[in-house]
């Protein structure tokens, strides 16, 4: 003997109701995943307005004494080349990062001396392994587009980024704040 069941309405749209809330709860969970740069409410708004064809993003990366002194130096230094050349050749430009200023570029483009002041650094690992009691990863940086040939700052900009507890394991962490900052970094220096 078989039992047929009449399914309701109501009893029909559950799924498609806990469907939707955990996609929505999912995509806000995403969203936390992304850095912003946050600039000071007196920061300029004009574009940075550079000669010539920009066709190349070159970064030197410098901290102060408290950057520099970090034991993860190093580490967070070397994140800005990968992070640089994403940006750009998002944009069609080529990234890298130097030592120390060109006096030429070849293809033609910009150099951004970027002065870190501060910086938490938070790996991925740390924050999925122990969760919110890594702490919170900031950056404090300025950056100065210097035009070459000629060494002129055409502008001077300052990116903070930081992460949230509240963000629990999904926070932006330190690769994804420095790679939000090199993809305004290259908006800015292509005018934009």
């Amino acid at each position: 003997m078989h039992i047929h069941t009449p399914v309701t309405p109501s009893a029909a749209r559950l799924p498609r109701r806990l469907r939707s809330l955990v996609l929505l709860g999912a995509a806000a969970l995403l969203s936390a995943c992304a850095a912003t740069v946050q600039r000071p409410t007196a920061a300029p708004v004009d574009p940075v307005a550079l000669n010539g064809d920009v066709r190349q993003v070159v970064l030197v990366v410098e901290g102060s004494d408290t950057a520099r002194a970090q034991d993860d130096w190093a580490e967070f230094r070397a994140l800005w080349n990968d992070a640089i050349r994403t940006s750009a050749t998002a944009a069609k430009l080529q990234g890298s990062v130097r030592d120390s200023r060109p006096s030429a570029l070849d293809p033609p483009g910009v150099v951004v001396v970027v002065r870190v002041d501060n910086y938490r650094y938070v790996s991925t690992g740390a924050r999925y392994g122990l969760g919110v009691m890594t702490g919170n990863a900031h950056i404090k940086a300025s950056a100065q587009f210097v035009e070459v040939p000629g060494g002129r700052v055409a502008a001077t900009r300052t990116y903070d980024t930081t992460s949230s507890a509240w963000q629990g394991i999904f926070a932006p962490m330190t690769v994804k704040q420095v790679q939000a900052i090199t993809d305004q970094i290259v908006a800015e220096a292509r005018g934009g």
